[in-house]
Formats: structure tokens, sequence, C-alpha cells
């Protein structure tokens, strides 16, 4: 099938299930007149109901505090696509509620307009504030003045088998540079523009892992991180337990394409800090708190991996990006203990690991069974729970 008419079809198909979205949020916080604090309060009851049939406690992903907003800053490097749209459906949800459930605090960059990022576009257009400190701009200043590419000079993360990976003493030298020096600069530049703590970042496209030092102002009160990964992290190796297809962007699809892997759907995971090189090999290894629908590939769709991870974007990314302004994002919870979760391995057999589990309202969904597994089921269940 000709791509363009494909995209034109899987952008029907974004615009419907995001539309999903919006219409459960004007019943649960129009209709119904809901808060965050009661919104999050009806699920920690059910949850400690849960707590005896799983064996642990579960706890909100995002804890909704009763006397100020819930907030979430959004993050990222280069075109800022994914952000912008997450940023226009908070314009959106103002036009049918009278108050955002959640507020979006700002943009945040680590690059400026004149070095690729688009972020101070979206800032402007979307009237929000800008946060930024260029990493190329910094490094410059306070590393190394005649340094052409400072991103490359301070990467530390390689496939393990990658022949360019650098020394261990040379990987903790550049992990400092990234996560103890400069990240700490652009917390206090975050420190500054925000009224009040900081409950959700959205990863939308940042080049660097996130660490504690970013929020070093909020005494150890951590916002939680998500990120949107253009593949379908259900699938895991079989002798390692480590998720098949993590890394950045087209790359990620490549691996699945080079599995045969038809049925390409992106993820929603969540991402933990980032504060000792120990960590680096657990990229993309949080917890999945979402799958997409994706896309089928047919025999006659040669489509490369930069144009599928194109259309995971439109189908898959863009109904993630909408969780936040809608406020749904609020109804997740994870448990406190690790608990079984079935996962699969690249021929479909189930393998089942120890995990944090995640409750989407009142449904364990987790692993293979994750939200958006069965979305139209997903959606009627929790629609039932929020409104019963």
């Amino acid at each position: 099938m000709d791509f363009d008419k494909f995209k034109e079809e899987i952008e029907e198909e974004s615009f419907k299930n995001i539309n999903k979205l919006h219409q459960m949020a004007k019943k649960v916080w129009q209709r119904y007149d809901l808060n965050p604090y009661d919104l999050q309060h009806k699920c920690v009851s059910r949850w400690d109901e849960l707590e005896e049939e799983i064996g642990c406690k579960v706890v909100p992903l995002i804890k909704v505090y009763e006397d100020r907003p819930v907030t979430n800053l959004i993050f990222g490097s280069g075109s800022f696509s994914t952000g912008e749209f997450q940023a226009s459906q908070y314009k959106k949800v103002r036009s049918y509620l009278r108050n955002n459930p959640i507020t979006l605090q700002g943009i945040v960059t680590n690059k400026s307009k004149k070095n690729g990022c688009n972020g101070k576009t979206v800032a402007l257009k979307y009237d929000v504030p800008y946060i930024s400190l260029d990493f190329t701009e910094w490094y410059h200043r306070f590393i190394d003045k005649n340094e052409p590419n400072p991103t490359a000079a301070t990467r530390y993360w390689y496939l393990p088998n990658d022949p360019n990976k650098p020394s261990s003493e040379e990987t903790n030298h550049r992990f400092d540079i990234r996560q103890n020096h400069f990240h700490k600069a652009l917390g206090e530049e975050i420190e500054k523009n925000v009224n009040y703590p900081t409950d959700i970042v959205s990863a939308r496209g940042y080049n660097f892992q996130f660490c504690s030092n970013l929020f070093l102002h909020q005494n150890n009160e951590l916002p939680a991180i998500n990120d949107t990964h253009p593949t379908d992290l259900t699938y895991i190796d079989t002798s390692t337990k480590e998720r098949l297809y993590p890394g950045w962007q087209s790359q990620a699809v490549q691996l699945m394409l080079d599995d045969k892997i038809t049925h390409i759907r992106g993820s929603l995971i969540g991402i933990d800090y980032m504060n000792k090189t120990e960590q680096i090999y657990e990229l993309d290894e949080g917890p999945l708190l979402a799958i997409g629908q994706g896309i089928e590939l047919k025999s006659k769709m040669d489509y490369t991996s930069h144009q599928i991870q194109e259309l995971i974007k439109i189908v898959d990314d863009y109904f993630f990006c909408t969780l936040e302004p809608t406020g749904i994002i609020l109804v997740w919870g994870i448990s406190e203990e690790k608990l079984p979760v079935t996962y699969q391995d690249v021929s479909g057999v189930p393998i089942t690991i120890e995990q944090h589990a995640i409750i989407v309202g009142e449904k364990v969904l987790s692993g293979i069974n994750v939200f958006g597994n069965n979305l139209a089921k997903n959606l009627e269940d929790l629609e039932k729970f929020l409104l019963s």
C-alpha cells in the first residue's frame, strides 16, 4: 500500500482513539464533577481491597495532593512533535473544562533553537514557561570550549557488544558530566521557573537519561516519569529476561523488523532515575504502563524503519500523550512489591518474570495484558469503574 494513503488511515484511527479519552474525560470531570483528589481516592479505596487478592499494597503511580494542582513538565530535545501534540491536548481539554485536571508547568529542553530544538516555539505557541539549558553551550563554557560535538563526546550508552564502547573509566567520566553536573544545573533552572513541585515528567524525545539531580529542590519527592517508545516492549529475552527491543527511535524499530515481527506496536513505559553507572543497561527496563494499537505490516508494505516509526508516533504516541492532559493517567497504580508478570518471547511463548505490577482503575493490567492490549474492553471497564 502507498505510504501516504496508509498514513491517512492511521491518522483517522488515531483521532478516533484519542477522542475516546476526551469523551471519558468529559464524563469524569464535567458530568460527574470529580476532582483529581476525589478520583484518586476512589482508586485507592479499590486498591486497598485488591491488596488481599494480589498479596501486596498498591500505590498511585502519581500521587495527588488535596492542596495543590497536579503538575506536568514535558521534556524534549528535537522537533518536539510529540511534545507539541501533548501541549495541544491541554489546550483542547481547556475548551470543554473549566479547570484542567493536570497543569502543564512548562517545556524543558537541553538544546536551544539554534542547535535544533523546537521547544521554544512550542512553549510560545501554547503560552507555557520555557525552561532550557543548551548542553553544547554549557559544555563549551564549563568543560571544553574546543569540543565539536559535546553530545557525542559524553555518550555513555552503547550496545554491550559495540566495539566503540568506551572504557569503564571514560564511561564514568561522561556519566558524571551529564548526570551530576549538567542535570544539576538544568534542575536549578527548573526550580526558578515553577510554582509547585512537579508530579509528572513526560519524556517526549529527550535524548539524555533522567536523574534525581534534576529535582533536588523537591527534597526526594521525585516526579513519576513516563516515556513513549516506538516498539513493543512485551517481548523479552528468554535468557536475560531483558526487553528485546530497547533503544532510540527507528533503531529500536529495526530490531523488530530484523526479527520478522509484523505487528509493530508502541509502548508507554515508566522511567527510573539513572543515578549510577551500574544502571546504564537498565535503559527501557521500567514498568510497562500501556501498549499501543500499532500497525500490521502486510506483504506489500515495504516501509523503512523511519516510516514505521512515524506511523507509530501517530497511532500510539499521540494516544499516550493524551493521558496526562485528560487526567486519565491518574488512575494508574503500581504494586509496592514485585509480582509474577507474564511477558512473551520472540515467538509469542509466555514468560513469567517478577516485576512491579500495574493496575488501571480496578484491573491488574501488566505484561502482555497491559492497558491497550484490548483497548475497547480496557476503556469500557475503566469507564464503568470510574462512573459507578
